[in-house]
């Protein structure tokens, strides 16, 4: 069989070999990268490496002898880059099946127990295995190339969008296919793919060429979407109904089953035929586009793109067809479905739920262990129906009860005609809680929680703990900045107006002061030790930000050494208190101080920061230009040019302006710069940031040494590497990375 070619010379792929072409039906030609033998490599190197850390022994998203995911579907990324991303990319299952649950699917399938304990230890050990196997991953990839950290941000933000969108389509009943679709389409999902693409085949698109190229994107997107959902249904399934979730899973097949009331085999069928649809309309806008810049200097760069595209979705249908990864049978797992089966007689655990109410199919709990439904089995199709239930968990009294009638009798009364005689009710946080709900909204790199993750390998806090502990921090950490904008007079925060400028002053210092008030409730659920810490590092919090303050309002430069006690308080609170709190939960290691090298991380940040917003361009379009001088701060390049006796006086006069008149000029900005150029501020503030970063490297092998003199299994704290990996600077000279 003849298939379409790419309308593109292709460099560095083949066309994938017959022998792995059985059941394949798109018309598009199916290609592999000819270094797809090194992405097995990486791969399989990456594999082992899981496996010693105590990882489950999953199926390998390989296929043997062609390649990996990025081989197939981006056949034409440079080879260099393809080999970098390939044990990453290939890691992204294995930690997709964490967010989906697979791995209760594969514990009890092979005689492990998941009761409640049993299950929040299983799920504890894979986190950490998968925490510091990713950390190690992403280490690795900043140690070639700062451009890596692309790579990386793709990756997170594939993470993020795949948790996001499980709990958005849970439970929703699409109408229609055609509204499933749009709606992963509006989902940031693909971003991996779209960020990816330009990074490993070099194109350097304008926004005007992306305006053009969006349709066939988005068919692009359909064709993976359809691909995916076409051979990941019996595997979904399973982990659906391994995990006791309600209703059945949100995927384009299960769509097509439950508003036609068909087979899975049937549904298959029409699935395919759309997905064909689909390549049709992609192919005819391919054409419409190469014709209508037939002779556009950009012409060689869309035809280029669009064979990407068009790889993309051929090749994740091949990928979906061949890797073992997808290969389930009931014979291999009872759970998994039949082609012959509509949804209603599909396997389910004792104990799940099912909320299908169209065709026939009914509400229920299923009273079997697994019911195979594999014709004439003795317990097929048996169920608890949805009149056995009087009102859904977590409601109050039925109307139906007679008391349920009395007690809204009541209540209606009182409301509605006398409000002043009515109970006290509780009252709702919705309004309170709207500011900090919109700083939590911005983007951020979240370096708080992969520090607690990163402690958490030394000390393996109950889960339950650890998610309080991380939800501590994070509130005050809004909190902070909330407030921070606010004492600051800044506009910005994260590239947005800061929530002062959306919700104004007196709603933004509720919300923040609302949240310390959650905090300490928070806390409470520890232990009475825990509220003296958090007391006290809120304590440093305060001092620290106090002198800060201090310093700016009487225009009075500090020490670098009583800067560095601003900071201990400021930024390393927040840091201690997280390394404290958990302690006080650890299940081991519970002597183990780490305090010395967390505050040493949080001098790093804070220098750092002061470096950026001066420095970075990113960061002043985040925060607005040079913002830290139009705050009256003195950071640490200030600190260091007014202690230059030739510019001191100069650069005191120019504070005074700013004090005078609440802002800087661009040019008085200016000259501020060119007075810390000539002082080499920024030189001295990259020296002293190399040398914490090498303390606390030294920091961190000590606490490890000490630790395997305990018989600790884990010699290295991936993740603490990786944080810092991720925080290099350029070098404000050489402009290349500082080391």
């Amino acid at each position: 069989m003849s298939f379409i070619p790419p309308i593109s010379p292709q460099k560095y792929s083949r066309p994938v070999p017959a022998e792995f072409l059985e059941g394949y039906f798109p018309r598009t030609e199916a290609r592999v990268s000819c270094q797809g033998h090194e992405e097995i490599r990486e791969a399989t190197e990456m594999y082992e490496d899981w496996l010693q850390r105590g990882g489950y022994e999953c199926t390998l998203a390989v296929i043997p002898n062609l390649g990996a995911v990025i081989a197939l579907t981006m056949p034409e990324a440079e080879p260099e880059k393809l080999v970098h991303i390939s044990a990453l990319s290939t890691f992204a299952f294995i930690e997709d099946d964490l967010y989906d649950g697979d791995i209760f699917s594969f514990a009890e399938f092979n005689n492990i127990k998941t009761d409640p304990k049993s299950r929040e230890l299983l799920t504890k050990k894979f986190q950490n295995a998968s925490n510091q196997l990713k950390a190690k991953l992403f280490y690795k990839l900043l140690e070639n190339d700062n451009n890596e950290n692309r790579y990386i941000q793709a990756y997170e933000e594939w993470a993020k969008s795949s948790t996001e969108l499980i709990g958005k389509l849970a439970d929703v009943e699409f109408g229609s296919l055609e509204e499933y679709m749009n709606e992963r389409l509006d989902d940031v999902g693909a971003s991996c793919y779209w960020n990816l693409m330009p990074i490993v085949h070099n194109f350097n698109f304008t926004d005007e060429d992306y305006r053009k190229l969006d349709l066939a994107e988005q068919l692009a997107y359909r064709l993976c979407i359809l691909g995916n959902d076409l051979y990941s249904a019996e595997k979904e399934w399973i982990a659906y109904t391994s995990a006791n979730k309600p209703g059945i899973p949100s995927s384009s097949l299960y769509i097509v089953m439950r508003i036609n009331d068909i087979s899975l085999g049937e549904a298959k069928e029409i699935v395919k035929q759309k997905w064909l649809d689909v390549e049709d309309a992609f192919l005819r806008e391919q054409d419409r586009l190469m014709e209508e810049n037939k002779f556009s200097p950009a012409a060689s760069e869309y035809a280029r793109y669009l064979s990407c595209l068009q790889s993309l979705g051929a090749g994740l249908v091949l990928f979906s067809i061949a890797c073992p990864r997808y290969h389930f049978t009931p014979e291999r797992n009872p759970l998994c479905p039949r082609p012959e089966q509509k949804i209603k007689d599909f396997p389910r655990k004792l104990g799940s739920h099912s909320k299908i109410k169209e065709n026939g199919a009914v509400n229920g709990t299923l009273s079997t262990d697994v019911c195979p439904a594999n014709g004439g089995h003795p317990l097929q199709n048996i169920y608890i129906h949805a009149s056995s239930y009087s009102h859904s968990a977590g409601e109050a009294l039925t109307i139906g009860s007679p008391k349920g009638r009395i007690m809204d009798g009541a209540l209606e009364k009182s409301v509605d005609k006398a409000p002043w005689l009515s109970k006290h009710p509780k009252l709702s946080d919705e309004v309170t809680i709207q500011p900090s709900n919109y700083i939590k909204s911005m983007p951020s790199k979240g370096i708080r929680n992969v520090a607690i993750d990163a402690l958490d390998l030394w000390y393996t806090v109950p889960q339950q703990s650890l998610e309080i502990i991380k939800n501590i921090i994070s509130m005050l950490h809004t909190s902070s900045l909330i407030i921070d904008d606010i004492e600051d007079g800044s506009d910005l925060r994260r590239g947005q107006p800061s929530t002062h400028m959306v919700f104004g002053i007196p709603q933004s210092i509720n919300a923040a002061n609302y949240l310390f008030v959650k905090c300490i409730f928070e806390a409470q659920k520890l232990s009475p030790s825990a509220v003296a810490i958090f007391e006290d590092e809120l304590r440093n919090l305060h001092i620290g930000q106090g002198l800060d303050l201090h310093w700016t309002f009487h225009q009075r430069c500090p020490s670098e050494a009583e800067y560095i006690q601003m900071i201990d308080g400021k930024t390393g609170g927040l840091f201690r208190m997280a390394s404290r709190l958990m302690r006080d939960q650890a299940t081991q290691n519970q002597d183990l101080e780490v305090e010395d090298l967390l505050t040493l991380m949080g001098r790093f940040f804070q220098i750092r920061d002061d470096y950026q917003n001066l420095g970075s361009v990113d960061y002043a379009r985040a925060k607005g230009s040079l913002s830290d001088l139009d705050e009256g701060k003195y950071s640490f390049m200030l600190i260091h040019a007014l202690k230059n006796q030739s510019q001191n006086h100069q650069l005191k006069c120019l504070l005074q302006m700013r004090s005078q008149k609440g802002q800087l000029t661009k040019e008085q900005k200016d000259l501020i710069m060119k007075i810390m150029r000539r002082s080499k501020s920024m030189e001295y503030t990259a020296m002293v940031l190399e040398e914490l970063r090498l303390e606390i490297e030294v920091k961190l092998e000590y606490i490890e040494a000490q630790l395997v003199e305990r018989g600790f299994k884990e010699d290295k704290n991936w993740m603490i590497r990786a944080i810092m990996a991720r925080l290099r600077l350029p070098d404000p000279i050489t402009k290349s990375l500082i080391k």
